[in-house]
C-alpha cells in the first residue's frame, strides 16, 4: 500500500491511501491523485513497480518536470519514503504495511509535540533563576562582610538574567527550527531549567575542592570546571528534540565547544604574557567544620610573587 501526502508551504494538507499500483498523478480528473496546482501538467507522473518489485516514480513528460529532492529526474526508484515535486506541487510518497500495530515507546511519547501553557514557561524560568541565585550564594565573596547589598544585587541579577534567558532562548529556538527540529519555546526553557543547575554544581565542587585539594589542583578545578559545565550545557542544547541515538552527536559538539574555549584561553594567556600582565591566582574562604581552613600560603610569599610579576611587566614595557 502507498500513502501520498500533499504539502502546501511545508504543511501536509492532504493524505490519500492507494492499495495498488500504478498510481497516476496530474491535473486531469482521470488521475488517481488529482493536483489542482496550475504548474502541474494534466498527466504529470505515475508510480508503479519495476520487474523486481521496487517502487519507481516516472515523469509523464510534464511541462515543469519531476524532481526527486533537488534533482530533476525522468524516473526515480525508491523504497520507504520519497519527497518529490511536480512543478510547484510537493508530495511525499511512503510505502506502508498492514502489519500489526506497533507499540509506542516512552521515548517516542516524550518526543510528541505537546503544547504547554504559559504557566509551564513561568515554572521553567523560576527554576532557572533559582539555579542562578544558588550559584551566586555559593560564591565566597557573596557572604563577605563588605558586601552590604546582597539583596539588591540578587534582584538586579535576576532581572538581567530574565531578559538574557528570553533572548537566548528565542535565538536557540530559531536555530533549532532552522535545523528542522519540531521544537517549542517550552522545550528550550525546560533545557535551561534542567541544565542550568550545572552552574551551581560546578560552584559547589569548586568550593569543596578548595579544602581538600592542593593549591595547584584546586586552582585548575576553579579554572576549568565552570567551562566544562558550559560545554555540557551547550552540547545538550544542540541536541534538544533530536531523535535518538545522539550520544555521538553531543560528544562531537562538546569537543568542538571545548576546542573553542581552549583557543580563547590560550589566546588570552598568550596576550597577557606578551603584555607582561601578572598571572594573579588566589582564593580566600572561611574555615568550615570537618574540612578545616584549606591550603594556605604566607602573604609575604604571595606579595613577593606579585612584585616579581610587576618587575617583569615593567621590564617588558621598557
Amino acid at each position: 500500500m502507498l500513502v501520498i501526502r500533499v504539502f502546501r508551504e511545508g504543511v501536509v494538507v492532504r493524505e490519500e491511501l492507494f492499495r495498488s499500483t500504478p498510481v497516476t498523478i496530474g491535473r486531469s480528473s482521470s488521475n488517481q491523485l488529482v493536483l489542482t496546482d496550475p504548474s502541474v501538467s494534466r498527466d504529470h507522473a505515475r508510480i508503479e513497480r519495476d520487474a523486481g518489485g521496487q517502487l519507481v516514480i516516472i515523469d509523464g513528460s510534464g511541462t515543469n518536470g519531476l524532481y526527486a529532492g533537488p534533482r530533476r529526474v525522468a524516473a526515480e526508484r525508491f523504497s520507504g519514503r520519497l519527497k518529490a515535486r511536480l512543478g510547484l506541487a510537493e508530495i511525499e510518497i511512503e510505502e506502508v504495511s498492514a502489519d500489526a500495530t506497533q507499540p509506542v515507546s516512552l521515548e517516542e511519547l516524550h518526543r510528541l509535540d505537546q503544547r504547554r501553557t504559559p504557566l509551564t514557561w513561568a515554572k521553567y524560568i523560576a527554576i532557572t533563576l533559582l539555579a542562578l541565585t544558588t550559584e551566586s550564594a555559593l560564591a565566597p565573596e557573596f557572604w563577605s562582610p563588605w558586601n552590604s547589598e546582597r539583596a539588591v544585587g540578587l534582584v538586579w541579577q535576576n532581572t538581567t538574567a530574565l531578559v538574557v534567558i528570553m533572548v537566548v532562548s528565542a535565538l536557540l529556538l530559531g536555530l533549532l527550527k532552522a535545523a528542522g527540529r519540531k521544537v517549542r519555546m517550552a522545550d528550550v526553557l525546560q533545557h535551561f531549567a534542567r541544565f542550568g543547575w550545572l552552574g551551581p554544581l560546578s560552584a559547589a565542587l569548586c568550593l569543596f575542592a578548595y579544602y581538600v585539594l592542593s593549591d595547584g589542583l584546586a586552582s585548575g578545578v576553579r579554572s576549568w570546571l565552570p567551562s566544562l559545565a558550559a560545554v555540557a550545557f551547550l552540547a545538550q542544547a544542540v541536541a534538544i528534540r533530536r531523535p535518538a541515538p545522539n550520544r555521538r552527536f553531543r560528544l562531537w559538539w562538546a569537543a568542538a565547544f571545548l576546542l573553542i574555549l581552549i583557543g580563547i584561553d590560550f589566546t588570552r594567556s598568550y596576550g597577557a604574557s606578551r603584555m607582561g600582565q601578572p598571572n594573579v591566582d588566589h582564593g580566600m574562604q572561611a574555615p568550615i567544620p570537618l574540612l578545616g581552613a584549606g591550603p594556605a600560603a604566607s602573604f609575604e610569599d604571595y606579595a613577593a610573587a606579585v612584585e616579581a610579576a610587576g618587575r617583569r611587566s615593567e621590564a617588558l614595557v621598557r
